[in-house]
């Protein structure tokens, strides 16, 4: 991974996200880019002109200031870039910011439940996993960092959960986890254990990875049972993929899952999506393509 996003409110929670984006950078020897998107600067905030484009140069050097300040409170050899700037959408200035210098991992801080606003703050995050051609790790409010020893990955034991989990292994190699590919199935679903066996072998047969162990959980209330077996379990992380569905009622419930997730948990949730993994993969093959004609 060559470069890290943060991308911060400046909200104390935002702050503890801030520690493991640099954490990671750190540990990968990541290029850290720091992110404040801000709306509407005002005339009287900077009373030195009325020139909207002055103005806005202004906000964007204060921002820039501000994100320094931030950084410089930790020692760190960490090399680093301030961006700031103006859009009313955070999430669409974002994903600009995402194209022009195409990170490997996206960092958000999401905060916890009890308020409306908060909500909001989680509905951002929600339509930048969504949206985002990278990777986005969500960093709960009281999450305290710790290195990525012990992942969860919720499957339902598709082929793409296979390509998701070759990019997870790429992702975070360097701290040499151990995942545990988990699928929770109501009783009506559940239809004996020759899928997950199917699922194991597949896994053995592209990944080979000794590390992965796989387990079946059933229950009648799916999430009540996945956040039961996370509070009897440590994990350092949680790993969803965000895939397309075809059916309202199977969208409708991994959506409302993944929301949960995101303000229920103290852990850090990294999700990715379908259509980042496809992206991904054509780009490998145009590369092996390119390495091939060159030899």
């Amino acid at each position: 991974m060559k470069k890290i996003l943060y991308t911060t409110d400046f909200s104390k929670n935002a702050e503890n996200a801030f520690n493991f984006a640099l954490k990671m950078a750190e540990k990968q020897g990541a290029e850290l880019i720091m992110l404040h998107v801000f709306n509407d600067p005002t005339v009287w905030t900077y009373p030195y002109t009325k020139d909207p484009f002055e103005i806005r140069r202004q906000a964007t050097k204060a921002w820039k200031k501000t994100l320094q300040e931030l950084f410089e409170q930790y020692k760190t050899d960490v090399k680093v870039k301030y961006v700031a700037i103006e859009n009313p959408s955070v999430v669409k200035g974002i994903l600009s910011v995402i194209k022009k210098y195409d990170p490997g991992l996206i960092i958000a801080g999401i905060r916890g439940k009890s308020k409306i606003k908060e909500v909001i703050m989680g509905s951002t995050t929600r339509a930048l996993i969504q949206q985002s051609p990278a990777p986005v790790l969500a960093i709960p409010e009281n999450a305290l960092y710790r290195d990525f020893k012990n992942i969860l990955y919720t499957t339902d034991y598709q082929e793409s959960d296979i390509k998701a989990i070759e990019y997870l292994i790429d992702l975070i190699k360097d701290y040499e986890p151990e995942i545990n590919a988990i699928h929770v199935s109501t009783y009506k679903e559940f239809l004996g254990d020759q899928k997950m066996e199917w699922f194991k072998d597949l896994v053995n047969e592209k990944i080979g990875d000794k590390r992965i162990t796989f387990e079946l959980l059933l229950s009648d209330n799916i999430f009540e049972k996945l956040n039961d077996y996370m509070n009897e379990n440590e994990f350092d992380m949680i790993v969803m993929l965000e895939k397309e569905r075809f059916g309202f009622i199977d969208k409708w419930f991994h959506d409302d899952l993944v929301r949960k997730m995101e303000f229920r948990t103290s852990i850090p949730l990294l999700s990715y999506n379908e259509q980042f993994l496809r992206v991904r993969d054509s780009e490998n093959v145009e590369t092996g393509r390119r390495m091939e004609q060159e030899h």
